[in-house]
């Protein structure tokens, strides 16, 4: 005895077919990794003008953040003008790729006017080291692109 294939087995056979194609790509969509560049983004965007302010006050300095990128660490040197007892913040590396690449740390600098900061723990790709911190109570902000 032979089977036919007739419309009927045609039309099961794509709607199988269709179906493991939907659940295929709703599984695959819920695995994928969507980081929010800032989880709480609302309260940053209340507050974005004061950064417009601290990047209009580094350009009247007339001075930024020199970032040397080594093979094992990054040396930021701040600007000659502002001695280093009275700068306080904080360096921010954010990788755009992965939110749990991301570090944060207080800017203690040496006699140099610098801050080294070991790269062995970063992994390869791009990351922005944002800086921000305070002078004479005069508020400073600088974003550096940089490849490892």
């Amino acid at each position: 005895m032979q089977k036919r294939f007739n419309w009927g087995t045609g039309i099961f056979i794509f709607l199988v077919l269709f179906f493991i194609a939907i659940f295929s790509f709703v599984y695959f969509a819920f695995m994928q990794n969507n980081d929010l560049v800032e989880d709480d983004y609302y309260p940053k965007e209340l507050t974005y003008e004061k950064q417009i302010e601290k990047r209009k006050n580094l350009q009247k300095l007339g001075e930024e953040i020199r970032l040397i990128q080594n093979n094992k660490e990054l040396l930021l040197s701040f600007p000659a003008s502002q001695k280093q007892n009275d700068i306080e913040g904080e360096i921010y590396i954010y990788r755009p790729s992965d939110a749990r690449s991301d570090m944060t740390f207080k800017i203690v600098l040496d006699s140099l006017n610098s801050q080294t900061i070991n790269a062995d723990k970063l992994l390869k790709g791009k990351y922005i080291v944002k800086v921000d911190w305070t002078y004479q109570s005069e508020s400073f902000y600088q974003e550096l692109t940089i490849i490892l």
